[in-house]
């Protein structure tokens, strides 16, 4: 049996990840000087990253690996470290999701 981080499609969606990550903190710094159409987009793909999070996350909830259950007690952790106490992360992503879509809404004003 291969553990939780060496599946193929583990693999894949936490390189695409880590992909989606680095692209986005290349360019925060730049959003307020943006294009409104590129405040758009930048907003979608944090859309698409925080998405594809929430799945990874749901992923560790429910595997029985201790490498998964770990990574999981970690990330509860830095949520804590946050300021997030404890807020179920189900919650987090929600308001997080709400929140990006409140961006956009602005932006359509």
């Amino acid at each position: 049996m291969t553990s939780f981080f060496e599946s193929e499609n583990v693999m894949r969606e936490m390189t695409n990840i880590y992909e989606l990550q680095k692209e986005l903190y290349g360019v925060i710094q730049k959003f307020p000087y943006m294009s409104h159409d590129a405040k758009w987009e930048h907003i979608e793909t944090l859309k698409e990253l925080l998405e594809k999070q929430q799945i990874m996350w749901t992923r560790m909830s429910l595997s029985d690996d201790p490498e998964a259950i770990e990574m999981k007690e970690k990330l509860m952790e830095a949520s804590k470290d946050m300021g997030f106490g404890n807020a179920d992360m189900g919650t987090i992503f929600r308001n997080m999701h709400n929140v990006l879509v409140q961006m956009q809404t602005q932006l359509r004003k």
